[in-house]
């Protein structure tokens, strides 16, 4: 469900409980990577679960963090956007190493949202999430999703509008020439020990990594990792690097919660269709606010 206000669209999707929310001023901050590096040393050694293949059973259903409107540590913003930590762990300091062209061009999509901050300009771009869009790696830490593995092959199933990604994990190339560009990317996976490793290429580059403008072009290679930390908890670290936009390689860590162990919801691990286009009228909303469709970043020559 999607609401529109001032200029702003909330998303209110079917999700764990816990994210489901509008945010008052007084709002606590939201736990992001270091929370979760505190909370990882305190862990005792697990050892998981095993598929019938041997491999550490990741199946079920899990949710990330409540927040990821803005994934650099930040203040209360407005009623979708409480104050939040910083889900970079690396480099340290929790801020995206933009080259200094790109940081302009993010400031200057900030800039065009119509959400108050200070210097803000015309309207620019909407969140391209408001259209049904999703992205690799935004959609594993901003949403639900369910995991199953199979031989060959691990299927991650997205709460959001039908969104999923079929991953082999039998060896194979990725097969798709550099041109071939994609919302979701063309994943394929291993295992290194007890972690699932993700290697993804051919993104498209036209989604954001947050609702404020944070962005990778479709020169990026993104690895994403997935481990049990304990039965209910999946260790998150995914490495964005691209060299056209950022000055180094660089990370985010953080927790996915087991759904049911997350909300206490007796339905957490049932995943209910999420049909975002059918009635959604905010491309035309967007329109009439004067927004553009962003179409990526196109970086100097």
């Amino acid at each position: 469900m999607i609401a529109m206000a001032a200029g702003i669209t909330v998303w209110l999707t079917p999700m764990p409980a816990a994210s489901q929310a509008l945010y008052p001023r007084d709002a606590p901050k939201q736990p992001g990577a270091p929370s979760w590096a505190r909370e990882r040393m305190k862990l005792p050694p697990f050892n998981p679960l095993r598929t019938p293949e041997g491999t550490p059973d990741l199946q079920g259903r899990w949710g990330g963090p409540s927040g990821g409107d803005d994934i650099e540590e930040h203040p209360y913003v407005d009623v979708s956007s409480p104050p939040e930590e910083t889900y970079l762990s690396d480099p340290p300091g929790g801020k995206i190493p933009y080259q200094p062209w790109a940081l302009a061009v993010q400031a200057e999509y900030r800039a065009g949202l119509a959400r108050g901050w200070p210097g803000e300009k015309a309207r620019l771009y909407a969140d391209p999430q408001t259209f049904c869009l999703y992205s690799v790696p935004r959609a594993t830490y901003r949403g639900g999703f369910e995991i199953v593995q199979v031989p060959g092959y691990v299927v991650i199933l997205y709460n959001f509008s039908h969104y999923y990604r079929f991953i082999p994990t039998d060896g194979r190339p990725h097969e798709v020439g550099g041109n071939v560009k994609l919302w979701m990317g063309n994943s394929r996976g291993s295992w290194q020990g007890d972690t699932f490793v993700v290697d993804v290429t051919n993104l498209n580059g036209r989604n954001w990594l947050d609702q404020v403008g944070n962005f990778f072009s479709d020169n990026a290679h993104v690895v994403e990792r997935f481990r049990l930390a304990d039965a209910n908890t999946i260790d998150y670290e995914v490495t964005i690097d691209d060299s056209t936009v950022f000055t180094r390689p660089w990370t985010i860590r953080l927790p996915l919660r087991r759904a049911r162990a997350a909300s206490g919801d007796s339905y957490a691990d049932e995943t209910w269709e999420n049909a975002c286009h059918e009635g959604n009228e905010a491309t035309e909303h967007n329109r009439v606010l004067g927004f553009k469709w962003f179409r990526g970043v196109t970086p100097p020559k």
